[in-house]
């Protein structure tokens, strides 16, 4: 069955930089999307991101609908019990196992035991992460380039534990993002992106003397 965002509420929690990104995209998408603050700051400082990003893109040419018409679909909130009708969650907190395994336990409280739910981490692999949840068959990595709502790469990660045939529908379903997916069906360090660069890197190094940065 082809995805419908419209029909696919969608839960992010963590709005920093790149949650908002990923809230941006998602309601350009036309999904419905319920943005949770874990912090209070984010309470502050998150609508003015969101709104920023689809006032930059309407003033670009990238979107067509006033800025506005697209906040119609945004929930804004502290309270995880908003998240219930979510088909998707998806987790852009710091880099912090402990916090992500806290997230996880809230998320899993109120959404469907099929539900999705994936992380948008870049350093922890998604099979260690998704021993964390209750439902590791439905857990994914989504890695995203910054800014999330303008370009176009998406890696959907699998871990071990994933059902790659979940981790298809994520595929098919990224292209309503106005994304070019890679479905990574084996969970690699560093993931495909990481990986390239640190080859880049040392074959830089190798080749000019030099020590390469990254």
């Amino acid at each position: 069955m082809t995805p419908i965002p419209q029909e696919i509420p969608v839960g992010i929690v963590g709005l920093g930089l790149m949650g908002c990104s990923i809230t941006t995209c998602l309601l350009i998408a036309g999904h419905p999307v319920v943005a949770v603050a874990p912090i209070p700051v984010d309470m502050i400082t998150a609508l003015p991101r969101i709104k920023e990003h689809l006032e930059r893109s309407y003033q670009k040419g990238l979107i067509t609908n006033q800025p506005e018409s697209y906040l119609e679909n945004l929930i804004l909130t502290e309270d995880y019990e908003e998240l219930r009708p979510a088909r998707l969650v998806i987790e852009c907190t710091i880099e912090d196992r402990g916090i992500k395994e806290s997230v996880y336990q809230k998320v899993e409280r109120v959404i469907a035991s099929d539900a999705l739910l994936a992380s948008n981490t870049s350093a922890i692999p998604i099979s260690v992460l998704q021993k964390l949840t209750q439902h590791p068959e439905r857990f994914f990595g989504l890695h995203w380039a910054e800014p999330a709502h303008t370009t176009r790469f998406l890696e959907i990660i699998c871990g071990d534990d994933s059902a790659v045939s979940l981790g298809e529908y994520l595929y098919e379903l990224a292209h309503f993002w106005g994304k070019e997916p890679i479905l990574v069906r084996k969970d690699i360090a560093g993931f495909i992106t990481n990986s390239l660069r640190i080859a880049f890197a040392c074959d830089e190094s190798v080749r000019t003397g030099q020590v390469v940065i990254l």
